[in-house]
């Protein structure tokens, strides 16, 4: 549990936002660990530790597996576990496991013996048939017959003699699909116990190997600045976001879209149909700015405005094809149905042809958006899973344990197929002078940032678990601490988004991303 306090907030992360006493970032698990901490998969003890070296029960293991890939049961087994009983706390991990035929060769005598320590052979056995269950019954016999063979000429292990012969097909599998391998002697070590660091990296590969062929739509914020700037990027975009246009709150009753295309709005568009990307008018307000507290409880002012936004959506000049309503701040409750009202009022009135997307901030602190409402309501959500920053910790925008905590969080209103996380390109920045005092940037330009990770002085790391870009450098001002959202960050919240089956990811802003950023998320396009 984190706390974060100050005058105008006080609220707890239950999110793992220090690194485990025994888990060291040199760890050779250490990413595998962290980033099933971030799924909700694993987590540590109350003493700030993990326990790596500690061996795992079968039972354990079942549950981390099961918690990974979803078992495929055909019918159930007629005949239950004799020493797993349904009061155990392992039942709701291991019948599904049972059913789907998975501890088919770990059974004997109709006992699975649970608390039993779990053997890599064992493991092999279970996460083979989880690997193997989207295959065809001829591609499982084929493995079965041949295909084992050939990869144990390819592996070699010195122990292959040690495993048991009705486990050998399955340990070869695991070996095929990288999900295990041997020691640095050559060694599988299949009657060797595993430990909870070993059951991280297994069960870290099993879902990397699970989500891979998961497709993602990319969708792209595109405003009119950013020394990025490059139309033909769209090429790589499933949606382009155009933040134009602005809430218009006059009061009393009386409200618009205040839409502002840039000089080149003309290009942006055509680049975008040209590249079949969706067209997308943002709208957004704030609750400081554009006075979005006092709007939304004006039931006037929102009947205008709805009106104002169809007009706008279904302007022939521009051709959008959906609109995103992106308002932000709002933090009492009392916000959540006139907003909800709002969207359902917007969503009667666009066209059929037009689609509706709210974008959300994740709900510690912003108590003004029902998820489940705004869920049944949009045609897609993006869930802005940054800007946590707290300038008197130094917790930077967007750890990956508090994203993934997010979405976990809303996942549990909205399904996945809705979902979108939003990725923010930023940096944050606490420079500490000689008398000892720190100063805050909160978001340091972007190419300043290139630049000074080109300079010999600065030293930067991925830290985990924030896997965050961290730069450190010292001048005449004083030292300086900056977490940075660089391409191999992003990369591990598209990992995340793919994990946890989402529909796709949305970046803020396409034109503060470096070639190298906007190369690597291209790479997921599809």
């Amino acid at each position: 549990m984190f706390m974060l306090g100050n005058a105008m907030q006080a609220f707890a992360y239950d999110a793992q936002l220090k690194p485990y006493r025994d888990v060291p970032v040199k760890d050779w698990a250490a990413e595998s660990i962290y980033r099933l901490v971030a799924l909700g998969v694993v987590s540590g003890y109350e003493d700030g530790t993990f326990r790596p070296s500690a061996e795992l029960t079968r039972e354990a293991f079942v549950k981390l597996l099961v918690q990974s890939v979803k078992p495929v049961i055909d019918k159930e087994k007629s005949a239950g576990l004799s020493d797993v009983a349904k009061d155990r706390w392992s039942y709701a991990s291991i019948k599904p496991a049972y059913d789907a035929g998975w501890l088919d060769l770990l059974i004997v005598n109709g006992k699975f013996n649970p608390s039993q320590n779990i053997k890599r052979e064992e493991v092999a056995a279970l996460t083979a048939f989880a690997l193997l269950q989207g295959k065809t019954a001829d591609e499982k016999q084929q493995w079965l017959d041949t295909g084992w063979l050939e990869a144990s000429e390819k592996a070699a292990f010195a122990d292959m003699n040690q495993v048991d012969k009705n486990l050998a097909p399955y340990v070869l599998r695991t070996y095929a699909d990288s999900i295990m391998q041997g020691d640095n002697k050559g060694l599988f070590l299949p009657k060797k116990s595993l430990s909870r660091r070993e059951a991280a990296a297994i069960v870290d590969r099993m879902i990397s190997s699970q989500s891979e062929s998961r497709q993602l739509e990319v969708s792209a914020f595109f405003a009119a600045g950013g020394p990025y700037k490059k139309l033909d990027r769209f090429a790589a975009a499933d949606e382009v976001i155009f933040d134009w246009a602005k809430l218009d709150y006059q009061g009393a009753g009386k409200a618009s879209v205040l839409l502002s295309p840039p000089s080149d709005w003309k290009q942006s568009l055509t680049a975008a149909e040209t590249s079949g990307s969706t067209k997308t008018l943002m709208i957004f307000g704030n609750t400081t700015l554009q006075k979005l507290g006092d709007f939304i409880i004006d039931a006037e002012a929102r009947k205008a405005f709805v009106s104002s936004v169809v007009e706008a959506a279904a302007n022939p000049l521009y051709g959008f094809e959906r609109v995103a309503i992106d308002f932000e701040g709002m933090v009492p409750a009392e916000y959540k149905q006139p907003f909800v009202e709002l969207l359902r009022a917007i969503k009667a009135e666009l066209s059929s042809e037009i689609s509706l997307t709210a974008v959300v901030p994740p709900s510690y602190y912003y108590a003004g958006y029902d998820y489940k409402q705004i869920g049944e309501l949009a045609d897609e959500v993006i869930l802005m899973a940054y800007e946590f920053t707290h300038e008197e910790s130094g917790l930077p925008s967007a750890p990956l344990t508090l994203v993934g905590d997010s979405v976990r969080n809303i996942l549990s209103y909205i399904p996945a197929a809705k979902l979108k996380l939003g990725i923010s390109k930023q940096a944050n920045q606490w420079t500490t002078k000689a008398d000892g005092t720190v100063e805050f940037f909160r978001s340091p330009a972007i190419a300043a940032v290139e630049s000074r990770l080109t300079a010999a002085d600065t030293k930067s790391v991925m830290q985990l678990p924030y896997f965050l870009n961290q730069i450190t450098f010292k001048d005449d001002r004083g030292s300086h601490l900056l977490w940075y959202e660089n391409t191999q960050s992003i990369e591990a919240k598209i990992r995340l988004a793919k994990a946890f089956g989402l529909r796709g990811v949305a970046v803020w802003q396409i034109n503060q991303l470096t070639d190298a950023d906007w190369t690597m998320i291209s790479s997921y396009h599809h």
